[in-house]
């Protein structure tokens, strides 16, 4: 049974205003109508592509990555990483030390 958990609000520490929309990360903090909170980053895929400087990304915080960073593309992605209990945000937010409970 997929259980669907509404985004309550996501706090950008830094406004997508100073982001280059193309090639650029951010941080962002996401909390749940059950109120959970989550640190996310979002990365574009041309920021992905710039920083592999051996053919790889270095190992760090997973992304969750996107065409380019608009507010529509982001809460769109996110809505989706908190589908089913919203496991895929408690993954992705796991490397900033959050734990996933049962």
């Amino acid at each position: 049974m997929e259980v669907k958990l509404k985004i309550s609000s996501i706090n950008y520490p830094t406004p997508l205003e100073a982001c280059d929309v193309i090639c650029d990360n951010i941080d962002l903090f996401i909390k749940l109508k059950n109120k959970k909170e989550y640190c996310v980053t979002i990365a574009t895929i041309e920021w992905i592509i710039q920083n592999m400087d051996n053919g790889f990304l270095e190992p760090g915080a997973p992304n969750i990555i996107v065409s380019k960073l608009d507010a529509e593309i982001i809460e769109n992605a996110l809505n989706e990483y908190a589908l089913e209990d919203a496991y895929w945000l408690r993954v992705f937010s796991l490397s900033y030390g959050d734990q996933i409970r049962e």
